[in-house]
């Protein structure tokens, strides 16, 4: 009885399995949290905008669906340094990754809820200070949460919240005569727009 239960149960499920591939491009406004005890550096709190391109795929089950994705995004933002914390200098700071998001999430009507955490791969960046740059970590972690509608079963639309778990740069930077211990962290408003093949 137990194994025609299961039976039953397992090709319920399977039967309201449904997968698709997709495409999407997208834009990001991100902005930087920089901050130090010391006050040698500090992050300007502007947005800068930013693109992200690359694909997911979609499993859904039921009502519930998995989307693992991969895309390349570009991270811009500003910040202050100076070796009199009362006359800072401003600098830019860019980034260029591969992000890799495990979307879980819940589909009610026409809407997408979903939550995920993501990875971070840094494969490029431009900052002003060398040693800034070389203590870039490789691979960071955060979160994102957002809502989602799709259209004509093909478009889908995406807007998300995206936050930092950890920090984007390793402890004891050096600058000049200076050794800082800074929070480095970022958040980001996402949109998308994707096709399902």
């Amino acid at each position: 009885m137990k194994k025609v239960a299961l039976l039953v149960l397992f090709s319920f499920i399977f039967a309201g399995t449904y997968a698709q591939f997709g495409i999407k491009v997208g834009a990001n406004t991100t902005t930087l949290k920089i901050s130090s005890n010391d006050n040698y550096i500090e992050s300007v709190k502007d947005a800068q905008w930013g693109f992200n391109a690359g694909v997911f795929y979609r499993v859904k089950v039921l009502m519930l669906y998995i989307q693992p994705e991969a895309y390349f995004s570009t991270v811009s933002g500003n910040y202050k340094y100076g070796d009199d914390p009362t006359n800072k200098e401003l600098y830019n700071f860019d980034l260029k990754r591969i992000d890799v998001p495990l979307i879980v999430g819940a589909k009610l009507g026409p809407v997408r809820v979903h939550v995920a955490p993501v990875a971070f791969f840094t494969i490029s960046d431009d900052i002003f200070h060398q040693e800034l740059e070389e203590a870039m970590k490789g691979t960071t972690w955060g979160y994102q949460a957002g809502l989602g509608i799709d259209l004509l079963k093909k478009l889908t639309f995406d807007v998300r919240y995206e936050g930092s778990l950890s920090d984007f740069t390793k402890d004891g930077i050096t600058i000049g005569s200076h050794t800082l211990n800074p929070s480095t962290k970022s958040s980001a408003f996402l949109l998308s727009l994707g096709y399902m093949f």
